[in-house]
This record gives structure tokens, sequence and C-alpha cells, in this order.
């Protein structure tokens, strides 16, 4: 269902961000890109009141690499989406701002096992990897999440090219790990029990990033 939303989602905003409406008479408008900690995208800036613009944007970036996580060494895809509705408060009329919103936020971590060892450790038990078969899950967090920061840049409000910064935190939520298994012990009751207490777990470990660090550049074209 969430792979879904993402492809309605992608298409909705790139109406907004890639589509050039008639300008306000309260200001004018401006196409970005950017790369940060939430990959790379783009964005459209539309200037609302003097010193309040609204931003819409997409974002996106995939990195694969491998990990151990409580005893189980992982390869993981790291799958950076999202799509964003930003205010921005020039409070001080210049190119300082304060900056909110809301983050359709469908980042998460696909997570699959390293099969070559002969056993998992799982809930500090071990299975071996025949009565396991292939474990995998995924880690994902709040699909909708408010963001609060500061900034740099209007690209709104003044020559034809700015430059701009963004530095905040993505309130993303708690962690919420999903395991499962295809072998055949994956129908046993205790085994299902310390799956889940090895998702508490990972849980646990990945609790940190409940607040999401936010860093992003960009340049932006006014038109």
């Amino acid at each position: 269902m969430k792979k879904q939303m993402r492809y309605v989602v992608t298409g909705l905003l790139a109406l907004l961000v890639f589509s050039s409406p008639g300008r306000a008479e309260t200001g004018d408008m401006a196409l970005g890109v950017k790369a940060g900690t939430l990959g790379v995208g783009a964005e459209l800036t539309i200037g609302l009141l003097p010193y309040f613009n609204a931003r819409v944007g997409l974002n996106g970036f995939k990195y694969s690499y491998d990990t151990k996580i409580e005893e189980i060494d992982y390869d993981l895809d790291l799958n950076l989406f999202s799509g964003s509705l930003l205010f921005d408060w020039h409070f001080l009329g210049g190119d300082f701002r304060l900056t909110g919103g809301l983050v359709l936020n469908f980042n998460d971590l696909d997570m699959k096992a390293n099969t070559k060892r002969s056993h998992y450790i799982i809930d500090d038990i071990a299975y071996s990897t025949d009565d396991v078969g292939h474990l995998k899950g995924t880690i994902d967090f709040n699909t909708v999440s408010p963001y609060l920061g500061i900034g740099w840049g209007d690209a709104v409000g003044g020559g034809p090219i700015c430059f701009f910064m963004d530095l905040g935190v993505l309130f993303q939520g708690s962690p919420q790990a999903d395991l499962s298994v295809t072998g055949p012990i994956g129908s046993n009751a205790d085994f299902q029990r310390h799956l889940r207490n090895e998702e508490n777990e990972i849980e646990d470990k990945t609790d940190g990033y409940a607040w999401y660090p936010v860093f992003a550049i960009g340049v932006a074209f006014k038109f």
C-alpha cells in the first residue's frame, strides 16, 4: 500500500513542481534543485506574502550497504523518497528564514540477512539457516512527518539565481521494524515470539532516527 501511494504522490507533486501556473499578484515563482540528507530533488517556491513563501518539492535517492544488527549481517537498501510542503518566514526581511511544514515520508530501509553463515542469532538463540530460510525485513517511519528548521536564501525575493541552504529536523517518529522468514520454522509460535523480540531490539537500536537531521544545499532560478 505504501509503495502504491508513492506513485500517486509522485504524480501529484511532480505536477505541482514542474507546472507553471500564472503568477500570483503577491509574488514570483522559482524552480530549484538541491541535494542533502533526504536525497536529491526539485522544488517550486511561491511568494505568498511579503517575507512569506511556500515551497513544494520532491526528494529521492537509493543507497546500498552492509552492516551488522543484533548479531546478524544484513545487506541493506536505504530508500529515500519524500514530498514536502514547507513555509518560509523571512522575519528579518533578508535571506535568513524560519521554516516549518509537513513531509510525506516514504523513507524506509530494506533488510536482507546474509546467508553465508550456517545459523542466525535471533533473540539470543541460534537457528540454522536451513530452518529459517531467507530472513528479510523493513524499517519504516510515520508517513506524515512534521518538519522544523532554519535556512538561508530567498528564491523569489532577489535576483534571477539564488543559492540556498536548509538545516532542520524531520520528526518522523519511532522506527517500525518488520521481519519475516521463508523457512519451515516460520510457522512455529515460539520462533515468532523470538522474531518479535528481535524486531523490538532493532527498533531500540535505530530509535535515534526518530528525529532525522536534514541538511540540503541547492540553487533556484526565478521565472
